[in-house]
C-alpha cells in the first residue's frame, strides 16, 4: 500500500520542483476503604513536599512488552532460556502474581510512571491518547530532585508526543528508517539489541549524579520475527525465541549497569501485559481480561530489597512508583493510587488485595462493548454484555464461569469497579486526544484548529460481547499469516466484514489488503460503504484522500483529508499531503498555513519544510527556500525530494558540485518503481553538468 499513491508531478514545471505527498498510513458508586482504589484528587505535593531522597540511588526500569511471566526460567518455564533475567530474580524479588490494569502498551505504562489508573491518568488505549495529567510522573519528581533522566524505547506507539516525555532530559524514540528503494514509512519498531545499544552508550557518559534510565524493549511482541539463531533455535515457538533474544540483550545492559555502579543501583523489570497466544480466542491482546494478558513478570533487584525472595501477594503496576520512592527514604505523592510494596518483603500485607482491570480496545478499535473488572488473590470478576467470575485457586486457566453460583461475590466485585470509575450522572465518557495540551493551545492560538476535536465515547458498558466475535477475531490474525497469499487474505477479511459489517478494524485491514494487491476500486468503495453506515474514523479518510490524489483528483482529495486532520490533528503526513493537495490546487495561503501547522506540533518533521521550501519557490524566494530544502535534508538525508529541489535550487545558483552531490545521494537511494521516470531524467542532466 505504502507509495501508491505517490507521483512525480512538478519536476518540469514549476521551476522544476519536486512535489510528492508522503502518503504515510498511520491508526459513582460504593466508597472503597482501601487507599488502592481511591479517586485522587489534583492536588500532587509529595510526601516529603520537594525534600530529596534519603538514599540517592541510581534507577533502571526495564519494561518488556507483551511479556508473559510464564515463559520465564524464573517463573518455571523450561523450554527456553532467560539466564539473564533469571539471574536477576535470584539476586532480589520476584513477584509470582503481579498483574496491569490495562492489557495495551501505552495505558500500562501510564500506570507504571504515574501510580494511577487508567481512570485517573486518561490514557485509555495505544494510540488516540496522550499523557498529560496533572500528576508528576517517576521521572518528573526524581529529575526535579537531581537525577539525570533518559528512555530508550523499542516502538513507535511509545513516542514523544504521546506524553511519556515528560522529566527525561534524553527521549530516543529513533525508529530505523527502511530501505530507501521500498515505499515503506518508519518502521514502528526496533530490535532489542538497537535499544540496549543506546542505552549502554548513554550509560557510559553518566558521572556523578544519580541517574534514571528507562529501558523498552518491544521484542516479544507480534509479528515473532527474533533474529538468528534464535529464529533457528525456537522455529516452532517464535514467541519463546524473541523471549529469549531479548533476556540475551538486557543482559548486555544489566552488565553495563554492574561495571558502572554495582552497589547504588536499583533494577526494576516488568511487562506491560502478556499474551494470550490463542487462548480464550484471542490470539494477542487488548480485546479480554484473562490472566494471559494481566499478569505480568515483576522482578526487583537492588539495595534494600532481599535477595531470593518470591512475594506471592498480588503486585500491580501502580504499585512501582511508590515501592521504588520508599526503596529511596522518600514517599509517593499522597494521591497515588498504588502503594509500596517494602513491607511485603518482610512478609507483612500489603493493601494490593484489589486490582482494576479495563479494556477500552473493543469499544475503540471494534464498535464493540468495552470490558471493565476486579482482580483479587482468589477471584477475578469481568464485566461485560455477559459477565463473568472465576476462582482462580480452583481455576487458574479461567474456563469456568461462576457467576451464577456466586452472585453475592460478583456483586460485591462490581461495587468495587463502580467505586473505581466513579462517573458520577450517566456512564463515564472519554474523548481521544491525538495532541498534548500545551501544543493544542499553540496551535490554536495560530488558528489552526477550529474544528478540530477527538472522538467522544461512551462507556456504557453495552452492545456486542467481545466473547461472540472471537470468530472475527481468528480471522483477522489468520489474514496477517506470513505464508496468506493475498487473494486469501482478501477472501478471509472479507468472511469477517460479512460476521461484523460495521467492524472498523475489518474496513482498516481488508483495506490494506485491497491496496497491496493494487485493488484499489474495490479499496476505494470500502471506504464509501464505511462512510455511508457512519463509520468516523481518521485513517479512513486518509486513505480516501490518497486514493483519490492517485486518480489525479485533488479536489476530492481536500475534503477527505480536511475530515482526516479534523479527526486526528497529530497526523502528520496527512498533514502534508493535504498541504501538498492544497498547493496543487493553487490554493498556496492555506498550504503554507498547513505546513507551519505541523511545524508548531513537531518541529523535527522534514517534509514539513520540504513543503515550505516550495511555497518559498512560488514566492520568487530562492534563498528562503534553499534554507528549507537544507533543512529538510538535514534531518532526514532520506527524503528524497528535499535531496532533488536542493539539487536543483544549487543548480539554478551555479553551484554545480553541490547540486550534482544531492542529485548522486538520490540516484543511490531512489526507488525505480517509485521513481523510475525521473532517474533517467537526473542521469541526463548530470551527464551535462561539469
Amino acid at each position: 500500500m505504502q507509495g501508491a499513491g505517490r507521483t512525480e508531478h512538478g519536476w518540469y514545471s514549476q521551476m522544476k520542483f519536486c512535489i510528492r505527498h508522503g502518503l504515510a498510513a498511520v491508526t459513582a458508586g460504593t466508597l472503597l476503604l482501601l487507599s488502592s482504589c481511591q479517586s485522587p484528587s489534583k492536588k500532587v505535593a509529595s510526601g516529603n513536599e520537594g525534600a530529596p531522597p534519603q538514599r540517592r540511588l541510581n534507577v533502571v526500569l526495564v519494561t518488556i512488552d507483551t511479556l508473559r511471566p510464564d515463559r520465564l526460567g524464573c517463573y518455571g518455564y523450561l523450554k527456553s532460556e532467560t539466564p539473564n533475567l533469571d539471574a536477576l530474580a535470584k539476586s532480589g524479588v520476584l513477584f509470582e502474581t503481579a498483574v496491569t490494569h490495562t492489557p495495551l502498551t501505552t495505558p500500562s505504562h501510564a500506570s507504571i510512571f504515574t501510580g494511577l489508573y487508567p481512570t485517573v491518568h486518561k490514557v485509555r488505549d495505544t494510540g488516540g491518547f496522550v499523557l498529560q495529567t496533572p500528576y508528576k510522573t517517576l521521572t518528573e519528581i526524581l529529575q526535579q530532585q537531581g537525577w539525570d533522566t533518559a528512555a530508550f524505547v523499542g516502538s513507535a506507539v511509545l513516542k514523544k508526543h504521546f506524553g511519556f516525555n515528560r522529566g527525561f532530559a534524553v527521549y530516543d524514540d529513533d525508529m530505523p528508517k527502511p530501505d530507501p528503494r521500498s515505499a515503506a514509512v518508519e518502521n514502528p519498531e526496533r530490535r532489542a539489541g538497537k535499544v540496549v545499544d543506546r542505552a549502554t552508550a548513554w550509560l557510559a557518559t553518566q558521572s556523578g549524579k544519580p541517574y534514571f534510565i528507562w529501558v523498552h524493549v518491544y521484542d516479544p511482541h507480534y509479528p515473532y520475527d527474533p533474529p538468528s539463531p534464535f529464529r533457528e533455535k525456537y522455529r516452532d515457538r517464535p514467541y519463546d525465541g524473541e523471549v529469549a533474544y531479548a533476556d540475551q540483550q538486557l543482559g548486555r545492559l544489566f552488565a553495563a549497569v554492574a561495571r558502572k555502579s554495582p552497589e547504588n543501583t536499583l533494577i526494576a523489570v516488568l511487562s506491560d501485559h502478556g499474551e494470550s497466544l490463542s487462548e480464550h480466542g484471542e490470539y494477542t491482546h487488548g480485546i479480554f481480561l484473562y490472566d494471559s494478558t494481566l499478569r505480568i513478570a515483576f522482578i526487583m533487584a537492588g539495595p534494600g530489597v532481599p535477595k531470593g525472595l518470591r512475594v506471592k501477594q498480588q503486585a500491580r503496576t501502580v504499585d512501582l512508583l511508590p515501592t521504588v520512592l520508599d526503596l529511596m527514604g522518600d514517599k509517593a505523592p499522597h494521591d497515588v493510587q498504588g502503594t509500596s510494596l517494602v513491607p511485603a518483603f518482610s512478609g507483612k500485607e500489603v493493601a494490593t488485595g484489589y486490582s482494576y482491570a479495563e479494556t477500552l480496545y473493543p469499544k475503540i478499535n471494534h464498535g464493540w462493548a468495552e470490558l471493565r473488572g476486579m482482580r483479587t488473590s482468589r477471584w477475578k470478576y469481568i464485566r461485560a454484555p455477559k459477565s463473568e467470575l472465576y476462582d482462580l485457586a480452583q481455576d487458574p486457566g479461567e474456563a469456568n464461569n461462576v457467576i451464577g453460583s456466586h452472585p453475592e461475590e460478583a456483586a460485591r466485585l462490581e461495587a468495587r469497579v463502580r467505586a473505581v470509575i466513579a462517573a458520577g450522572d450517566g456512564p463515564e465518557k472519554v474523548q481521544t486526544a491525538m495532541v498534548d495540551q500545551r501544543t493544542m493551545q499553540q496551535l490554536k492560538s495560530l488558528g489552526y484548529l477550529s474544528g478540530t476535536s477527538g472522538r467522544e465515547y461512551s462507556l456504557t458498558g453495552q452492545g456486542i460481547d467481545p466473547k461472540d466475535r472471537v470468530s472475527v477475531l481468528k480471522s483477522l490474525f489468520l489474514s496477517i499469516a506470513p505464508t496468506v497469499t493475498p487473494s486469501q487474505r482478501i477472501q478471509i477479511l472479507r468472511g469477517a466484514l460479512g460476521q461484523d459489517p460495521a467492524d472498523p478494524g475489518v474496513y482498516y485491514h481488508l483495506g490494506d489488503a485491497y491496496a497491496k494487491a493494487g485493488r484499489y476500486k474495490e479499496e476505494m468503495k470500502l471506504y464509501q460503504d464505511g462512510i455511508r453506515i457512519g463509520l468516523q474514523n481518521a485513517w479512513l479518510y486518509s486513505r480516501l484522500g490518497r486514493l483519490y490524489i492517485q486518480q489525479g483528483d485533488r479536489v476530492e482529495a481536500i475534503p477527505a483529508y480536511e475530515k482526516a486532520v479534523q479527526l486526528n490533528p497529530s497526523d502528520s503526513d496527512s498533514l502534508n499531503d493535504l498541504a501538498m493537495a492544497y498547493l496543487d490546487t493553487h490554493r498556496i495561503a492555506d498550504s503554507e498555513r498547513t505546513f507551519k501547522w505541523i511545524l508548531a506540533a513537531n518541529d523535527q518533521y522534514a517534509p514539513a519544510y520540504n513543503g515550505m521550501g516550495l511555497i518559498a519557490v512560488q514566492k520568487h524566494d530562492i534563498s528562503a527556500a534553499r534554507d528549507y530544502f537544507e533543512r529538510a535534508a538535514q534531518l532526514d538525508p532520506d527524503l528524497l525530494e528535499a535531496q532533488l529541489n536542493l539539487g536543483r535550487i544549487y543548480k539554478n545558483m551555479g553551484d554545480t558540485g553541490r547540486a550534482r552531490a544531492c542529485w548522486e545521494t538520490f540516484l543511490a537511494k531512489a526507488s525505480p518503481a517509485e521513481y523510475g521516470g525521473l532517474i533517467p531524467k537526473i542521469r541526463a542532466e548530470l551527464s551535462t553538468m561539469p
